[in-house]
């Protein structure tokens, strides 16, 4: 018969062996050793064996050691005999399973080289149960599968882009909703089940996968530039551009600061030049603003990989830094959105405009984004599906149908097999503002770009109007 041999001493030990009698008394045959006799109760199940005597005995441990226990537990409050003991346990049986909690600080060269050896971080697990109960926290469960987040559990708040869809509505590449908890009940999913706001989503997936979708799950339409981050980072090379075009990048990015949800506006100026033009943009400074001036002739490559570790929600860069392939590449390798500004203001745009492509089909991210900032912006949306085979985008159509429903966004839909969306933009007199996927091909070169096909490259040389960046997948 296998059995499983309990060492216990203390409170934990206390509560541990009370939870075994009460609900797994019948799970396996235990043999309990301890100290004290108010561990032993008067009428234990059959499936119980009590032992009192000192377990720092191995010749104690020995008599109750035999081929039949196939695991240990060392549940005792005193460090140093929970290592004396495994150490006891390790002489007289090379392949038991011996699970104990033990910080990391004392553990044996033994114990790092035991193969057989589970040894629990008490000050880890408290501090997961601490984070568990964080507002905005992924639930995982660390007791079963992989412990590595490919099982999460999360709430659905009232304005999230999941509230009132269909499940088979939404893309689920590497990953699954398995069901929703709603009313104390789990409901297992259908492709026609629809998700209700407070309702829980239980989902299954690649770990990576799955915080993207949390952070999409989670986030309140009209709070753009979350979840990327919190603050605008705006960079001028005043050795690139003109006067006036800098001084329309400042108004733009203030604009934005004025009006998206971010915490703080940030000025970068690279390779200053006119000081007294400098001053006046110092001037700028607020308590949402903050102007930085770099005398060390860095690069925008340079700056922004020194920057990199902060948490940027939103960069703002102008034409004259976004034609260098250098910068674009180093723009999209940082996973955030980008806003390469244009000859018309912002503030004067009053549509967003969409060019759907097969990309799409798999980026709800890019959805969020566009939704996000025309809610906060007041934009109407035009979503322009371009095909010279006029073999249209509708299933990604008929989701942005439904995500202006949802958020009462008004949208267009032009469909066309002739007009490229470059021709359409510069014969358009509406001031857009355009969303555009930030895929790799845009990161290379731009030479032919003119002849190519692909809608998002094309899109990527309009200078004219603004145009936002946005990544496929959030890796932040």
């Amino acid at each position: 018969m296998k059995k499983t041999l309990i060492v216990a001493q203390g409170g934990i030990a206390r509560i541990f062996l009370d939870t075994i009698l009460d609900k797994y008394f019948s799970n396996d045959y235990y043999v309990v050793v301890t100290k004290d006799m108010c561990f032993m109760p008067d009428n234990a199940p059959s499936s119980f064996e009590f032992h009192c005597f000192d377990y720092t005995s191995s010749f104690r441990l020995g008599e109750i050691i035999d081929n039949d226990i196939h695991s240990v537990f060392l549940v005792l409050e005193d460090k140093s005999e929970i290592i004396a003991t495994y150490e006891l346990i390790r002489a007289i049986s090379k392949n038991v399973r011996i699970v104990m909690a033990l910080e990391e600080q004392k553990k044996s060269a033994q114990m790092k080289n035991d193969n057989n050896v589970i040894i629990l971080n008490e000050e880890l697990i408290i501090s997961n149960k601490f984070i568990e109960r964080l507002p905005n926290v992924p639930l995982i469960p660390r007791s079963f599968g992989l412990g590595q987040g490919e099982i999460m559990e999360v709430g659905v708040p009232s304005g999230s882009i999941y509230a009132y869809r269909h499940i088979g509505s939404i893309q689920q590449k590497n990953w699954r909703i398995v069901g929703i908890y709603r009313g104390g009940k789990l409901l297992l999913s259908t492709h026609s089940l629809v998700i209700q706001p407070n309702d829980s989503l239980l989902i299954a997936g690649d770990p990576k996968k799955l915080n993207d979708v949390y952070r999409q799950i989670k986030s309140d339409i009209g709070q753009f530039p979350a979840p990327f981050g919190r603050d605008i980072f705006l960079y001028i090379d005043m050795s690139l551009s003109s006067e006036h075009r800098i001084f329309n990048d400042v108004q733009d990015a203030i604009f934005l600061n004025d009006n998206l949800k971010n915490n703080k506006l940030f000025i970068h100026l690279l390779n200053p030049s006119n000081f007294a033009f400098l001053k006046s943009i110092k001037d700028l400074e607020s308590k949402s603003v903050k102007v930085m001036v770099d005398y060390n002739n860095a690069s925008f490559k340079e700056k922004i990989a020194q920057d990199s570790q902060k948490r940027f929600g939103l960069v703002i860069v102008n034409h004259d830094i976004f034609a260098l392939r250098k910068n674009r590449k180093v723009l999209f390798d940082l996973s955030i959105p980008v806003l390469k500004t244009g000859y018309e203001h912002i503030s004067e745009c009053k549509q967003g405009f969409v060019v759907l492509s097969e990309s799409m089909g798999n980026a709800d991210n890019v959805a969020s984004v566009v939704f996000d900032v025309s809610k906060q912006l007041k934009l109407d949306i035009d979503v322009y599906d371009y095909d010279t085979d006029a073999l249209y985008h509708n299933e990604i159509m008929q989701r942005y149908e439904e995500l202006a429903r949802i958020f009462k966004c008004d949208m267009n839909m032009i469909q066309t097999d002739s007009k490229n969306p470059i021709l359409y933009l510069q014969d358009s007199f509406i001031p857009y503002l355009c969303f555009v996927p930030f895929e790799r091909g845009i990161s290379r070169t731009k030479t032919f770009s003119f002849l190519s096909t692909d809608a998002h490259k094309i899109v990527s040389m309009n200078n004219k109007n603004p145009q936002i960046f946005i990544p496929l997948s959030q890796v932040k």
